[in-house]
């Protein structure tokens, strides 16, 4: 520290903090009288889209002035050219603001931005005033502002010089204040400078957790950086250590692409959206594992300016449900659907579950096969009935009925563009002539017994729910509008039943086939006896039905590439030799799905939708109401898909998220950890991840901005007694002078010595940092966190510290709560102190994931970790033993 003469600085810093404060202030007093006054007396009809644009840009503008006068900097750089000019830039974390004095100021997302990222003494090309210009980075003053009576001070500032070194600044008015002190008594003024000397520290010193929240950083390293500025169409899963500021990365790109000003010409073509879909600025979804996480990272999305409501941040298992039923139309309504969710249901092998691709796969190559099927059975039918005035249908069908096989349906479907009038036109003709003979047949039922529809109607009712139409009876009449049949009398539904059963059995009839034995239009037509029309007559009808069953298979038919998956799937879990491939246990309840085999079949309908809106004869035609199946799906993509966590995801979840991304910016950005994976589905290695989508790239990241030297030695033993993943482990900078104390552990506890120890263990936390940081207890089951809560709570009550139970994962406490978790609860959060109940339990308990629990919560600790064993350590890292102390002595 000797030579260095930080006063300069401090007096730079502060006096600019408050011109760019004062400005803004002054900005936001006068603002109002810009307005949207012009646009009031214009033309509602045309102008609306002007005045919301302009409202739009004035409330981001207004945003940022508060900011402004609330963080005036962020940072302070010195950068240097070609010529050896060396000037001062100030940046703000997402605003910029003209300056008086003319001083050089910039937002962070801005290109010049980019310079606090570069690594002191490197050099980078910065586009300014059209041209690229180089710039050395000289020193690099990370600061945090505060308002205090006295006027701007930064605390905690963090000073880095490319030859001076790194230090550390409690705080830059109290330097100001020492130099100008002024005193007859020498000794005060040697005390006081000594003081004051006592807060400039060397390297940089670690910043005790007192608030539950994500750790604001806000200028990120130049390898997070370079991730953080990538361009918005890209696809990229960071892979890296606890605390190596993954999600903050994450967070800080999506404000940056929410910013339309800072993006680049290309990104901005990208912004663009469809009607179905949300602007820009709200187009973008965070997946997190936990309503827990979900809560903790709303506090950094409002740093960064980015509102987050809860439809912005989801988990994906409340999302998926939402879709699948309100959206997709595979979870059962009132209205409709076809499944039951069941979450506890396990059906599918252990296989399946660590590694669903080849399932999956064999039930797309299923779909898409029992789709081809249906093409071919049709063209087939529809031309052995078809009328004689009906010889251009049979021609036009007999091409595309011999290639079906050999092309792909998504062709197949192009082509069928350029017959649809034609078919339509002898289907409605074929329909006119069927109609009225079946009508005939309806009033010749009634007229000989008038109570007849009354009784099918009560029979009907006995049928159960579970009887669906053959699958050829589905093509026998056009689709019909589930609401239409729900809003439909007793006597209207017995009437289509009638109808319907007459149809599968007049066509059945002329194609020399047997319905369906437990078909429910069986069931009717051996209710109806000997009330059935003649032969002749179902022959006649017959041919017609036969005619449309066949033709109506190619109208529309790229609906079914959609729509038909869930009943695809139906039928593929029926088959005895997929049964044997996949599954555990047979299928009994048909109508109920898994959480797995929910995820698989959205991730088929995302995909299959996706294909065909990439079609240009689709995308031109979107509009148009045979396409609004693909218009309502296309309202569930974003132009931005965030993953938190993303190792606790399924591959099959994972591919559902990237699947959201809209067609324009397919940009998806997911952070994750192997060694962190807590769950048994979760996505297990990087091969599993180019499954997901072949632009999906990875990058790694290893600096720990969290732990202390010392914790993160320990981090990597335990991984490596572990046999976890080591080209993980973290990296601690060489400048931080976080060095940290050793873990705690505690044996032999029994079932009172734990809550006793670790209250004693907090107490000595408390006293050696004086002020009570953010501490987490961790039990290992639900059932523990509130007896645990309520037994610590009485033993600290006397020095007045609260314990607050947080259950289910859906409380995160508040100030300086101590908080106790199920340990499953905990993922992405960060604590200063961290304590183990009941380690040898969590062990005998969960055996195949113990290790991943226990680094998963010895990473939540920036500082302070204790185990407490009700007997002994468990044998697995029992050779970590010399690791630990028995306390702190403080």
């Amino acid at each position: 520290m000797a030579g260095i003469d930080f006063s300069p600085l401090a007096e730079d810093t502060l006096s600019t903090f408050s011109e760019i404060a004062d400005n803004a202030t002054d900005k936001l007093r006068t603002e109002n009288s810009l307005g949207t006054d012009s646009f009031a007396s214009g033309n509602t009809l045309t102008g609306n889209q002007a005045f919301q644009n302009l409202a739009s840009i004035q409330n981001s503008n207004h945003e940022q002035l508060i900011n402004l006068s609330k963080e005036p900097a962020i940072a302070r750089l010195v950068i240097e050219d070609d010529n050896d000019n060396q000037r001062v830039i100030y940046i703000a974390r997402n605003a910029n603001l003209r300056l008086p004095s003319g001083k050089s100021f910039a937002s962070y997302r801005s290109p010049i931005g980019r310079l606090a990222e570069v690594a002191l003494g490197d050099e980078a090309k910065v586009h300014l005033d059209g041209i690229d210009q180089l710039f050395y980075v000289i020193e690099k003053t990370s600061l945090r502002p505060k308002k205090e009576t006295e006027g701007w001070d930064s605390s905690q500032t963090q000073y880095r010089h490319y030859d001076k070194g790194a230090y550390s600044i409690e705080s830059l008015r109290a330097l100001l204040q020492a130099d100008g002190f002024d005193s007859a008594d020498e000794l005060d003024q040697l005390l006081e400078q000594a003081e004051m000397q006592s807060g400039v520290s060397a390297g940089i010193s670690h910043q005790v957790r007192t608030a539950m929240g994500l750790r604001d950083q806000p200028i990120l390293d130049q390898f997070q950086g370079a991730i953080f500025r990538l361009p918005l169409n890209s696809q990229l899963i960071i892979l890296g250590p606890p605390g190596t500021g993954k999600t903050t990365t994450l967070i800080k790109r999506l404000g940056q692409k929410l910013d339309i000003e800072s993006l680049e010409a290309e990104e901005k073509r990208l912004t663009e959206t469809s009607k179905d879909q949300a602007p820009h600025q709200s187009s973008w979804i965070m997946f997190t594992p936990s309503e827990l996480l979900k809560h903790y990272l709303k506090e950094a999305f409002s740093r960064e300016q980015v509102p987050a409501s809860d439809s912005h941040i989801r988990t994906w298992i409340s999302f998926r449900n939402d879709i699948a039923r309100n959206t997709l139309g595979i979870l059962r309504t009132a209205n409709g659907g076809k499944f039951t969710l069941k979450n506890e249901l396990s059906n599918l092998s252990p296989a399946v579950v660590e590694d669903a691709s080849s399932w999956y796969e064999s039930f797309e190559n299923f779909h898409e096969q029992r789709l081809k099927s249906q093409l071919k059975d049709g063209a087939a039918i529809a031309i052995t009935a078809a009328p004689e005035d009906a010889v251009t249908v049979s021609e036009n069908l007999k091409q595309p009925g011999n290639e079906i096989e050999s092309r792909k349906l998504i062709d197949i479907y192009r082509d069928l563009e350029n017959f649809e009038d034609t078919f339509k036109s002898a289907l409605n003709d074929s329909k006119t002539i069927a109609e009225d003979l079946l009508k005939k047949e309806r009033n010749r039922l009634y007229n000989n017994d008038k109570e007849v529809f009354q009784r099918l109607a009560k029979h009907l009712e006995t049928l159960q729910q579970e009887n669906e139409p053959d699958e050829e009876e589905l093509f026998d009449e056009d689709e019909q509008d589930e609401t239409s049949t729900l809003n439909s009398t007793t006597i209207q539904v017995a009437v289509k039943a009638y109808l319907s059963s007459l149809r599968a059995l007049a066509r059945t009839k002329y194609l020399k086939r047997s319905m369906p034995k437990k078909s429910r239009s069986s069931s009717i037509i051996q209710f109806l006896d000997a009330a059935v029309p003649n032969d002749d007559i179902l022959f006649e009808i017959g041919k017609h039905i036969s005619f449309q069953n066949g033709l109506r298979r190619f109208i529309n038919s790229h609906k079914r590439y959609v729509t038909d998956i869930p009943t695809s799937y139906r039928v593929f879990r029926k088959d005895k030799r997929i049964l044997e491939d996949f599954y555990s246990s047979e299928v009994i309840n048909t109508p109920q799905l898994s959480s797995i085999e929910l995820d698989a079949i959205i991730l088929l309908m995302l995909r299959k939708s996706k294909q065909l809106m990439a079609q240009n004869y689709v995308d031109k035609s979107l509009d148009e109401p045979k396409y609004s199946y693909l218009a309502v799906i296309s309202g569930l993509f974003k132009n931005q898909i965030m993953v938190d966590e993303a190792t606790d995801f399924s591959m099959l979840q994972l591919a559902c998220m990237e699947s959201l991304t809209s067609l324009k910016s397919k940009s998806f950005f997911a952070c994750g950890d192997f060694n962190q994976r807590i769950t048994s589905s979760g996505i297990r290695n990087q091969q599993q991840l180019s499954w997901i989508s072949s632009h999906l790239s990875v990058e790694t990241i290893q600096i720990v901005y969290r732990q202390s030297k010392t914790l993160n030695a320990f981090a990597g033993e335990l991984l490596r007694t572990q046999g976890g993943d080591l080209s993980a482990l973290g990296i601690v900078p060489e400048e931080s002078n976080h060095i940290g104390v050793k873990p705690v552990l505690y044996e032999n506890a029994g079932d009172s010595g734990a809550v006793t120890w670790i209250a004693e263990r907090i107490m000595e936390v408390e006293r050696a940092v004086q002020q009570l940081p953010t501490i987490a207890v961790l039990v290992n089951s639900e059932e523990e966190v509130k007896p645990m809560a309520e037994q610590l709570a009485s033993y600290l009550e006397e020095i007045n510290l609260s314990v607050v139970a947080c259950e289910e994962g859906k409380a995160l406490g508040e100030g300086t709560d101590i908080r106790v978790f199920d340990i499953q609860h905990i993922k992405g959060l960060e604590f200063e102190a961290v304590f183990f109940a009941g380690i040898d339990k969590l062990a005998q308990d969960k055996p195949d994931l113990f290790d991943r629990y226990l680094y998963v919560g010895t990473t939540r600790a920036a500082t302070y970790l204790g185990l407490v064993c009700n007997s002994s350590l468990p044998a697995s890292v029992e050779s970590l033993r010399d690791s630990f102390d028995s306390c702190w002595r403080a």
